[in-house]
């Protein structure tokens, strides 16, 4: 039974992850709209089906958007959008996988940006979305939980 929910919990991800990071690499923006009904309907599973697993995937969630905030004090590259997808991101994950899930993402965000810095013509101040980078790294980090 738990297989199951597990599951649909990744179907729901990937299902709103995939609108997301094309509305990041189109508008860089990450809409409410999509990002806190996926935030919820993982809750509910979590809270219904899986309430054993809330206080390690709620206190991912709590940690990835502490973590993205405190970056944001420090940067101007993230948006308010992008705190909440990492939170997000740390709901569907967990621990310790939100850890390998912000690594992946902040590994291939720079190898993203080389090769956009190097591929690029002008000299580029543009930003780079980031949200198909953290959903690459949930999924990754969802997928490799059976092995930590």
């Amino acid at each position: 039974m738990t297989t199951l929910y597990t599951r649909l919990i990744l179907c729901v991800f990937v299902l709103f992850a995939i609108p997301i990071s094309i509305t990041d690499i189109r508008s860089y923006r990450i809409p409410d709209l999509l990002s806190l009904p996926c935030f919820f309907i993982i809750l509910a599973i979590r809270v219904f089906a899986l309430p054993e697993s809330l206080p390690g995937h709620g206190g991912a969630a709590l940690f990835g958007g502490v973590l993205f905030f405190c970056v944001r004090l420090g940067t101007r590259g993230l948006g308010i959008g992008d705190i909440k997808f990492a939170a997000l991101v740390g709901l569907f994950c967990g621990l310790p996988g939100a850890f390998l899930a912000f690594a992946i993402a902040a590994l291939t965000g720079i190898a993203g940006a080389l090769v956009r810095r190097r591929l690029s013509t002008e000299n580029s101040g543009h930003p780079i979305p980031f949200a198909p980078f953290l959903s690459l790294g949930a999924v990754t980090a969802y997928c490799l939980s059976g092995l930590f």
